[in-house]
């Protein structure tokens, strides 16, 4: 599944141990430092914009949501959450595994599940709510919000609903993705596979010592050609892009304080604690200590749910159904 810094408000509404289904409430999208780490993981993503509005940059290109749309991000994908401009907004993140959707039945998930991840293409999906009635965009939309609110509200059994809504809303997906059907044909497309190819191999890699041409040679292109297309598409050069994402890995570590500023650095690819730290004021806007500090005071402020404090978190859903709680705050969500 994928790994996640989130700010404020942020409610785990599946079980914690269910590792193919998770689904999350964010309330405000107002960190206080820095950005919003990249996202990726072999999970499929939608996004559900409940109130105000979120933008996503997916590798080069960036969406925005309203209220009462949805993002589809397919698994593989590397994203990130630009925060907000307006102060407050509330929307969903739902995770789902392949194997959850097709429960075991190869048949399913060779006709309906492989095809979708396997388009490199297709690496998002926007769904906005149709002026005609009963639309296969509606009808996603009306099942992610319901699937959404049967983990929120945990009645008897939900765990049966919320699996039907996201079966209602793949086939939904699976109908968009068949009248596209995308074929890497034009530009544009080619274009994406090839930023997509090139992100995802420094990603993978980023706690190596990586030169440009060791880079290059993975994504089947030249030295020169690597630099000018990454930074055109990504306005930042290859080795800046690296760098935001050994910062953004090693923020589990910072947060738990598992190992010396030293070591962390070195598990990340950095050189040393010193090098380590100047680079994450400059990429979060503060030092790894006072950044471990804020959170502290967050997490005080908003508890994390475990399994003993379960039962009452669901009890504050239910109670609060206008998703103004947002109480209940992980650290990083896996």
């Amino acid at each position: 599944m994928g790994k996640y810094f989130i700010g404020k408000g942020v409610q785990l509404l599946t079980e914690e141990t269910e590792n193919k289904i998770r689904i999350y409430k964010l309330g405000l999208l107002q960190p206080e430092f820095g950005h919003m780490p990249c996202i990726s993981g072999n999970a499929f993503t939608f996004l559900l914009a409940e109130e105000g509005e979120i933008q996503c940059q997916i590798n080069q290109e960036k969406v925005d949501l309203e209220a009462g749309e949805a993002l589809f991000i397919n698994a593989e994908q590397s994203y990130r959450l630009v925060r907000s401009e307006k102060e407050s907004s509330s929307f969903y993140i739902i995770e789902v595994a392949g194997e959850y959707l097709a429960a075991g039945d190869e048949s399913l998930q060779n006709k309906y599940i492989s095809p979708v991840a396997e388009a490199e293409s297709f690496a998002y999906c926007r769904f906005m709510p149709s002026a005609e009635e009963d639309t296969d965009e509606d009808i996603l939309l009306q099942a992610l919000l319901a699937a959404a609110q049967t983990a929120e509200g945990r009645d008897m059994a939900y765990e049966l609903d919320m699996k039907s809504w996201l079966f209602t809303a793949w086939g939904s997906l699976y109908k968009k993705f068949a009248l596209l059907r995308p074929e890497c044909k034009n530009a544009v497309i080619r274009e994406r596979v090839k930023l997509n190819r090139m992100t995802g191999y420094l990603t993978e890699h980023c706690n190596e010592k990586l030169t440009l041409s060791a880079m290059a040679e993975a994504c089947q292109v030249s030295t020169g050609d690597f630099c000018r297309f990454f930074k055109k598409h990504m306005e930042m050069t290859p080795f800046e892009y690296l760098q935001k994402c050994r910062i953004w890995n090693s923020m589990d570590a910072v947060l738990e304080k598992t190992a010396s500023m030293g070591d962390i650095a070195v598990e990340n690819g950095f050189a040393g604690a010193s090098y380590f730290s100047e680079t994450f004021r400059k990429e979060m806007g503060c030092s790894p200590a006072d950044y471990r500090k804020w959170y502290r005071d967050l997490s005080d402020e908003c508890p994390i749910i475990t399994g003993e404090n379960k039962e009452e978190s669901a009890k504050v859903s239910k109670k609060d159904k206008k998703g103004k709680s947002g109480k209940n705050v992980p650290s990083y969500l896996l």
